[in-house]
């Protein structure tokens, strides 16, 4: 008996390409952060000269921005967990009564090589599901990346839009 075999969620040239977005985003988060840096830095050594005009509203934003960022970095992480954890459940699942069907038509085989057939056909598409659920991990974990990472990227956007101002 031929096995189906699901086709991966996304082909592996759109992994590459989600890959080279959510590289480019990194990228950008490490320039804005620079920028930000830099910024605040003169900021910071201007007030130490002239603390009358320092920039008191900016250095007040500072922690609280972040910790906004940052605890709803950590929300889309448990949410993107759970999913990620939904998924690995089905895949478990859909693979154990996978080995049960399989399983059921090797004792049914009615002669040696119908059971080796049988054997070889859910081997191969084994291997098939083993690559669509390892192309299927590999696209949820680049969604993690990147929920997780967006309130961090738009905190560092709209930090580098004002300290540009």
């Amino acid at each position: 008996m031929q096995h189906d075999v699901t086709p991966p969620d996304q082909p592996p040239a759109d992994v590459l390409s989600s890959l080279g977005r959510h590289h480019s985003r990194t990228g950008a988060l490490a320039l804005a952060a620079t920028e930000v840096l830099v910024r605040r830095m003169h900021l910071g050594g201007a007030a130490m000269v002239f603390p009358a005009g320092a920039d008191h509203a900016e250095f007040a934003r500072m922690v609280p921005e972040k910790a906004r960022a940052f605890a709803d970095a950590g929300t889309a992480l448990l949410n993107q967990t759970v999913l990620i954890g939904q998924e690995l459940t089905g895949l478990a699942l859909r693979e154990a009564a996978r080995g049960a069907r399989v399983a059921a038509e090797v004792l049914a085989s009615p002669t040696p090589m119908g059971l080796l057939a049988t054997q070889a056909d859910a081997a191969r598409a084994w291997f098939g599901q083993w690559v669509a659920g390892a192309g299927a991990m590999a696209r949820l974990a680049l969604e993690a990346h990147a929920a997780v990472m967006a309130p961090i990227d738009q905190a560092a956007a709209a930090n580098v839009k004002r300290l540009r101002g």
